[in-house]
């Protein structure tokens, strides 16, 4: 039993760490944060946190890969058709479960490197059956598609996460899809 017992302190310890830091990026850059600012706000010495992490960086990068992970599995899980729909409102859930994380790192920190995580997800969906019927689309400008919707997306949702979420994740993906439908309509 000890060893369940030890293991819920550690995610107990990992989770109240990793609250800490998203807490402090509200108001501070991540090169403003040091280890004593997390340790102090999660009550913890600096011992216990070295234990799991080796500076507010790594913590930091765990996080983002715990979210962006989620979205790889749901991307896996999900068969193409239901991309606009389902994956979208998987995605926006968890961006709704994650608010404060997601409004740090989408709206706050505006950081290069999140968006070429979002871009490299975006290029491991299998998106080219969407348009193997289209005689419209021509498949040289994939990369472009991509990098234009994804800043398009990323735009609602970071306009959604700075009005704190008043719509609904469903209500987010009718939105984006009426934006898509409009955008094709006007320019066929």
């Amino acid at each position: 039993m000890s060893g369940i017992k030890g293991n819920r302190r550690t995610l107990y310890t990992k989770k109240v760490i990793k609250e800490s830091l998203i807490e402090l990026l509200q108001v501070n850059d991540i090169h403003q944060i040091t280890v004593t600012n997390i340790c102090n706000k999660a009550d913890i010495n600096r011992g216990t946190f070295y234990s799991y992490y080796k500076d507010a960086f790594d913590l930091l990068q765990s996080i983002e890969d715990e979210l962006f992970n989620q979205i790889l599995v749901y991307l896996v899980e999900t068969p193409t058709k239901d991309y606009t729909d389902s994956l979208l409102n998987k995605v926006l859930e968890l961006i709704a479960e994650n608010k404060d994380l997601c409004r740090v790192l989408l709206c706050k920190q505006r950081d290069g490197r999140i968006i070429d995580r979002i871009l490299y997800i975006a290029s491991k969906a299998n998106l080219e059956p969407l348009f193997d019927n289209s005689s419209e689309f021509d498949k040289s400008y994939f990369d472009y598609l991509i990098r234009y919707s994804v800043g398009g997306v990323l735009a609602i949702i970071q306009v959604w996460l700075e009005n704190d979420l008043k719509e609904s994740p469903r209500e987010i993906v009718k939105i984006i899809n009426n934006i898509n439908k409009l955008n094709y309509s006007c320019f066929n």
